[in-house]
Formats: structure tokens, C-alpha cells, sequence
């Protein structure tokens, strides 16, 4: 079963155990399927669509766009859950094919971050506009993770992406430090990161990043579970000496700004 034919399992079954879908609302989701499946753009068709107050399924290429209104309020998370878990999943025939760069932006296009490909000045951020499958000589330079729905589970695509030099993890509400100790697989090649209003990155995760001995800029803020922000800020300096490391402010109430504006 494709990636996207499992995604689509896995919602309609937790839906119809949810009794969340009606009978003729749950025939018009397969019947939707069915026609995005039948189209060659693949995985992109289907999307979960995050910007609206009720969540939706977004089935059909852009140019035939129907949006489906799929579950109540009270069980976004388990269904966000579910589907998330499989767009992190890591498909080992699938990077064996199309090779590990490839198969790492598919993975981040999926999960809602944006990639840069090297000697590029713009921003991949569609699925359905990733380079033809051939061209296995492009490498990821950065990586934009904002407001992603990246997991840990997923991290293993970044072995063997050798020339990832900048990284953003902002507000990506499902890193934590699991997902952090996956970053020495980008070792050699990280220099820039920064992780902010990450919620569920603590001191534990944040100790992992003394692997990155070639880091060399930084920059930390808004982590609510970090507790004590300055014994940790020297930690990470004692390890890695030769990064510029910025820690402003650990809680959002502390931020100097709001504290300038108030004034």
C-alpha cells in the first residue's frame, strides 16, 4: 500500500470507529480518494488542510480542489495523531529508490516544512513541485520547519543528507528530544539552528546538540520546559566553544521586547 492510500486507511478507519462521518459524508471521502489516487501527482493530492477552524481533508489536484469537512473538535488530536504518524513514517525501499535527499524533502513537504535545494535562492514548499525523481544530484541545504507537524519517528530521513547546513524548528509543536537526538546524523554539515517555542524540548534534548561539533551559530528561545535557561546556556558554551550561541529568554513572558512594550 502506497504512503497516501495508508494515510487515507488509517483516517477513514479511525473516523468510522469515531462514528465521526455520516454515511453519505464517508462515501463522498472514498469517492474523493478514488479520484485523487487515479491522478500520477501522487502523495500531494492529499493533505490535511490545518488553516480552517474545523479541520479538513483536502482531496483533488489545486486546479479541482474540493474540501471536506471531516471531524469535531473533540478529536482533532487522535486524528492529527494518527495521520501525523504516518506522514513521518520512514520508507527505507523509498530512499533506496529515489536516494536520501529526495526521499527527506518528501518527507518534510509532507509534514509541512519547506526545503532548499544547494545553489538554489528559492523555497520548495509544495509537494507536487519537487524536482522530477532523476535528478538525484540536487541536496537539501536548509530546512525551514515552521509550525511543521515533523516527528521523531521521521528524523532517520535526514542519514545520508550530507550537505544540510541550516536548520528552523519553529513552533513544531511535535519535536521533542527524541526527535533532537537524531540531529548528530547532520554533524558534519549543520552550522546554523535554532529551535524556538518548541514546547515539548527540554534540557535532555537540548544536552544532544553538544554532538554538533561544527555548529557554529545558535539560537534558542521561548522553551517553556527548560528550567534553568543559564546554567544550560553555559553548558552548551563550555561544549562547543567555537558557536555563537543566543538563549534570550526561555519563557514568552520573559521576552525583552514584550517587557520594552509595556513600558
Amino acid at each position: 500500500m502506497t504512503m497516501q492510500g495508508e494515510a487515507f486507511s488509517v483516517m477513514l478507519k479511525s473516523v468510522r470507529s469515531f462514528r465521526l462521518l455520516n454515511t453519505s459524508c464517508s462515501s463522498e471521502v472514498t469517492k474523493l480518494y478514488k479520484t485523487s489516487t487515479s491522478n500520477k501527482c501522487n502523495f500531494g493530492l492529499l493533505a490535511v488542510h490545518k488553516k480552517h477552524s474545523t479541520p479538513l481533508i483536502i482531496c483533488g489536484s489545486y486546479s479541482t480542489l474540493r474540501i471536506v469537512p471531516l471531524w469535531s473538535q473533540t478529536s482533532q488530536r487522535t486524528l492529527w495523531g494518527w495521520l501525523n504518524a504516518v506522514f513521518n513514517k520512514v520508507d527505507e525501499s523509498r530512499i533506496k529508490e529515489v536516494g536520501p535527499d529526495r526521499a527527506c524533502a518528501e518527507w518534510l513537504l509532507r509534514c509541512g516544512a519547506f526545503v532548499k535545494w544547494h545553489n538554489s535562492e528559492k523555497w520548495t514548499k509544495d509537494y507536487n513541485t519537487l524536482p522530477a525523481m532523476s535528478e538525484k544530484l540536487l541536496k537539501i541545504e536548509e530546512v525551514d520547519a515552521t509550525d511543521s507537524a515533523i516527528m521523531h519517528i521521521g528524523f532517520p530521513h535526514f542519514r545520508g543528507c550530507k550537505h544540510i547546513r541550516r536548520i528552523v524548528f519553529h513552533k513544531a509543536s511535535y519535536l521533542d528530544d527524541e526527535g533532537l537526538s537524531h540531529l548528530p546524523l547532520l554533524r558534519d554539515s549543520l552550522k546554523d539552528l535554532q529551535i524556538s517555542s518548541c514546547g515539548n524540548v527540554t534540557t535532555n534534548g537540548l544536552r544532544q546538540l553538544v554532538k554538533l561539533k561544527n555548529l557554529e551559530n545558535l539560537l534558542l528561545y521561548d522553551l517553556p520546559e527548560i528550567n534553568n535557561k543559564d546554567a544550560l546556556l553555559q553548558e552548551l558554551q563550555k561544549a562547543l566553544p567555537h558557536c555563537t550561541i543566543v538563549f534570550p529568554y526561555a519563557l514568552a513572558r520573559d521576552d525583552p521586547s514584550l517587557k520594552t512594550e509595556d513600558k
